[in-house]
């Protein structure tokens, strides 16, 4: 049996998700920038300001049908994907509390 890890996006908690998603940044950089379950909460401290609103998707790498690319950045190995998210990919969405506790499990049973 393979294990497969979730993968997760930090987003405002106000923003509305459609039939797919990808952030502004997605224009100009060509891809999403993910995280594994490890670095997520590291990732939001870095990238959006004390106290903010946030929610994290849990994402299923395996409904994305783009490219996922796990490339090495200044703070280690992190996932990378080539196309928009599509809303039948995002199994979960967690707060970072949540994920500090340990939900969800880190993997993928498949």
């Amino acid at each position: 049996m393979n294990k497969v890890r979730w993968l997760y996006h930090v987003l405002a908690a106000n923003v509305t998700l459609a039939d797919s998603y990808a952030p502004d940044a997605f224009v100009q950089e060509g891809y999403i920038h993910c995280s594994f379950r490890d670095e997520v909460v590291n990732s939001a401290r870095l990238y959006f300001p004390a106290g903010a609103a946030l929610r994290v998707l849990q994402i299923d790498p395996r409904l994305v049908g783009c490219e996922l690319r796990v490339v090495e950045t200044p703070r280690g190995k992190m996932p990378h994907l080539h196309g928009r998210i599509p809303r039948a990919a995002i199994v979960g969405q967690w707060t970072l509390d949540q994920l500090e506790r340990g939900e969800p499990p880190d993997d993928i049973s498949g």
